[in-house]
């Protein structure tokens, strides 16, 4: 009679474990922790400028300059726009089928506006950007990039299944300056360019997704969410 020989089994080393918590949890714990240097015209410049295109008319004589599940967030962006215009307020529309099935938060201005707030934006986006270059002051470079990462966090990305950190951006120049806030804050980030113009900015490594994540808020959901698999 034989007797089968025992099977031998090797331990696998513990691999980075992505999405302990949803998704979702995790950027609401982001949005919940408003840094006290937060800068609000960054912010605003961010918002605005990774939600385009926009504006998009939503009702009789208004057009939406951006449009958030986070009410504070709208708040903010909308305060900052009213401090340089007139007219500017903030609406709840319905929940929009086919996205995460949250309530959404509308900065509108005037139809007759549209424009010119969005040019305003525009100048923002790119003082933003020059903030946050190689160039810049420390004592500038980083706050401006803590916060120009935590909106881009809140504004594009989905609540779907992440294995990374991966923010959609509407241009080259979005992937430069969020590559730039990267370096500044010692991560590193890379640039995807997919088919269809589809641009997009990850961290890769789970360390420094948690050191991102610690950094724009997170708190202890940053570890919950990426960990090393038991």
């Amino acid at each position: 009679m034989s007797v089968d020989a025992p099977t031998r089994t090797c331990a696998r080393p513990s691999a980075p474990r992505w999405g302990a918590i949803p998704h979702r949890r995790l950027l609401d714990a982001v949005a919940a922790a408003v840094p006290v240097d937060r800068l609000p015209r960054v912010e605003t410049a961010t918002v605005t400028h990774l939600l385009r295109p926009v504006p998009w008319q939503r009702r009789s004589g208004l057009v939406s300059m951006a449009s958030t599940s986070y009410p504070a967030l709208a708040q903010r962006i909308a305060t900052v726009i009213h401090g340089e215009f007139t007219g500017v307020r903030v609406a709840t529309t319905e929940p929009v089928r086919g996205r995460d099935g949250r309530q959404r938060f509308d900065v509108l201005v005037p139809t007759p506006q549209a424009a010119e707030v969005a040019g305003w934006l525009d100048r923002l986006w790119q003082a933003a950007t020059t903030q946050v270059g190689s160039h810049a002051r420390p004592e500038q470079r980083i706050p401006t990039a803590r916060t120009m990462w935590r909106a881009a966090l809140l504004v594009a990305s989905g609540a779907q299944r992440r294995t990374q950190i991966r923010v959609r951006v509407p241009d080259p120049g979005a992937l430069a300056a969020l590559a730039a806030a990267g370096d500044a804050l010692g991560l590193s980030v890379r640039q995807h360019l997919r088919r269809g113009n589809s641009y997009f900015v990850t961290v890769d490594d789970p360390a420094e997704s948690v050191q991102l994540l610690r950094i724009v808020g997170a708190g202890p959901h940053a570890e919950a969410w990426v960990r090393e698999a038991a």
